[in-house]
């Protein structure tokens, strides 16, 4: 049985996501991962950097309640849900994220989307959890587990945006 495919339109292209990366190619060995400085699923289509919102209220309209509310690179969105029920974002699934190239917010990451990073297994993830709130990606140092080398390798992948407020869907909610 084959992994499960998501096809993304931006523009023109099509954009498939197999096994994490960017473009399948059939060799593990030699994928090669698509990047966007901003990437947001957007009832599931991959909509990448000037292409993707910015708040809420490019999406739902400004009249929303929380129009000026920030859309964030990752997030998948389910405008029905967003825009009606008033259901915050939920996020790619790990391996997406990494294939995109998307920072995963150190204070708003779920666990599934910690052990998603290299090296972070799921004691180390909740570990990370339970240090929450973080000032900023260097404050990780202070987490059991996690030394220079794993914190080098970790930084290009994290941010550390304020703990973010809103409802959150599950990854696999029917869409």
């Amino acid at each position: 049985m084959s992994a499960p495919r998501r096809e993304w339109v931006t523009g023109s292209v099509v954009v498939i996501l197999a096994l994490g990366v960017l473009p399948p190619t059939g060799d593990p060995e030699r994928a090669t991962p698509h990047r966007c400085a901003v990437a947001v699923a957007v009832d599931g289509a991959l909509r990448c950097d000037d292409g993707a919102p910015a708040t809420v209220g490019e999406l739902c309209g400004p009249a929303h309640p929380r129009a000026s509310q920030p859309v964030h690179g990752g997030d998948a969105i389910d405008t029905t849900a967003l825009c009606q029920d008033d259901v915050g974002p939920s996020r790619m699934p790990a391996t997406d994220l990494a294939a995109l190239g998307q920072p995963t917010c150190l204070n708003g990451a779920s666990l599934e989307e910690l052990e998603g990073l290299p090296g972070v297994g799921p004691k180390l993830a909740a570990r990370i959890v339970a240090a929450r709130p973080f000032d900023s990606v260097d404050a990780l140092a202070e987490v059991r587990g996690v030394g220079p080398a794993t914190l080098d390798r970790l930084r290009p992948r994290l941010v550390a945006r304020p703990a973010e407020q809103r409802a959150r869907v599950p990854a696999d909610r029917p869409r």
